[in-house]
């Protein structure tokens, strides 16, 4: 290690311990030359790196002063996270994606003082329309539109109008949570079909198009969000004849695209008639969760509806980011990012899968995908909550995946893991309390019920 990183590590880490509070003042260079032994020239490169992670920043005249911890001071109690979604220090592109962001100012500054096409940046769309390819989803520039986040897409295609006049809208069962209040808000009319890991009830979705007065299936394919569950290439052809056959659109949600590792799973855009599929991505998951950046691929049918709902809603999507976006995948920085995300990922989900073998009996049942960030373990009616509570008093956070379903729909329950910022080493503390807690309610469950069988005698 060299002089001034020792220099900035001391600082660093009074930092992030509290010692050194947001607001103090640092000792001068002249101060912290005296009380080091280090040249003048030492002192100020560890200021400036110091200043480069924005842990510090300097007032002209006055000196150098402590900006914030990047750390939150930690609970007396260790937390177990498997709710926020967030990529850990060791694979987030702050970093690089900070170059990125400066160099967008530079390059777009003139941009940046006025507003600009509600449908996005020229060039960002431009250098999406080739890095769509490696996926193969083949479109054109003028039919991408640059949303914040993947939600604002879900939330205009729920209360914009379509040609057909239709508004009821059909979800799998269960769905994304976020989905489901963007239509309660909405007050559009919906109808679910169940979806398990062996795929969706294709009669139930037959019969849900059959009744009519459908606006468009709302569809995750892959990595779903609550289950981690994907589809077949069979399942899928088989989705697309069914809503081919009733000329339905789809809206397919590819949130996580950016983490397939099979090459063979093309997207329904891609297998599909594109003048009947809506293709959502995000960038929000894969790079940083606070970007709020997506993206929507649409038919031209639709297009100037949904630009006149996006501008009653934001005149453009932040310029500066759209920039830093367009010159993170013109570099290698991006595809370098995503091996490194799916590695990781691949890893922790083996970790998670191997823990599940280990403790669960063939009883319990649960889907652990080969990556993604979402895997489920299924429980009884009821009893789903029951556990998220018990957990939360051992200060481990986990959710219940009810609130995913419709408030209609009867289906067994489940506890969804987000496996972004737990430690591998943490998932057979959690599994093992999940196990112990199903047991219990299962021996309640079962005195109810001979309670139950007595008393008819």
């Amino acid at each position: 290690m060299y002089k001034y990183q020792i220099i900035a590590e001391s600082i660093r880490e009074k930092i992030h311990n509290n010692t050194l509070k947001p607001g103090e003042k640092l000792p001068s260079i002249k101060e912290l030359v005296k009380s080091s032994g280090y040249n003048s020239d030492t002192v100020i490169k560890a200021y400036q790196l110091l200043e480069q992670e924005h842990l510090i920043y300097s007032a002209q005249r006055s000196g150098y002063y402590v900006v914030k911890s990047r750390y939150e001071r930690k609970n007396s109690a260790a937390k177990i996270d498997l709710i926020t979604v967030s990529p850990p220090e060791s694979i987030h592109p702050y970093k690089d994606f900070y170059h990125c962001m400066e160099k967008s100012i530079n390059i777009y500054k003139n941009k940046l003082l006025e507003y600009d096409k509600p449908q996005g940046m020229d060039e960002l769309r431009t250098v999406l329309v080739k890095y769509l390819m490696n996926s193969h989803i083949f479109t054109r520039q003028q039919d991408i539109f640059i949303t914040n986040g993947a939600q604002q897409a879900l939330y205009i295609l729920a209360a914009m109008p379509f040609p057909s006049g239709n508004r009821r809208i059909v979800v799998e069962q269960p769905t994304y949570s976020v989905m489901l209040k963007v239509l309660q808000c909405n007050n559009i009319p919906v109808t679910g079909v169940r979806r398990k890991e062996e795929g969706i009830d294709l009669q139930g979705l037959e019969a849900a198009f059959q009744a009519g007065d459908v606006k468009f299936f709302y569809i995750m394919p892959r990595f779903q969000n609550p289950t981690g569950f994907r589809y077949s290439k069979k399942e899928r052809q088989e989705i697309l004849e069914l809503t081919g056959r009733y000329g339905v659109y789809i809206v397919e949600d590819d949130y996580l695209a950016d983490l397939e590792i099979d090459e063979k799973q093309d997207s329904l855009y891609a297998m599909g008639e594109k003048e009947k599929i809506i293709y959502i991505r995000s960038f929000s998951k894969t790079l940083l969760p606070g970007l709020r950046l997506g993206m929507i691929i649409l038919p031209e049918v639709l297009q100037e509806s949904f630009t006149l709902f996006k501008q009653s809603m934001d005149l453009n999507t932040p310029t500066l980011t759209q920039g830093a976006l367009e010159i993170y995948l013109k570099s290698s920085m991006y595809r370098s990012h995503i091996t490194r995300t799916k590695r990781f990922y691949q890893k922790k989900m083996q970790a998670l899968r191997t823990a599940c073998q280990e403790i669960f009996s063939e009883k319990v049942r649960y889907h652990i995908p080969p990556t993604g960030i979402y895997a489920l373990i299924e429980t009884e009616k009821n009893t789903s909550e029951i556990i998220v509570n018990c957990l939360k008093k051992k200060n481990i956070l986990v959710s219940s995946i009810k609130n995913c379903y419709l408030n209609d729909f009867t289906e067994s329950e489940g506890i969804r893991f987000c496996i972004c910022t737990c430690k591998e080493e943490d998932f057979c503390t959690v599994l093992q309390l999940i196990n112990n807690e199903m047991m219990k309610l299962e021996k309640i469950k079962i005195k109810k019920d001979r309670l139950k069988n007595e008393n008819k005698f």
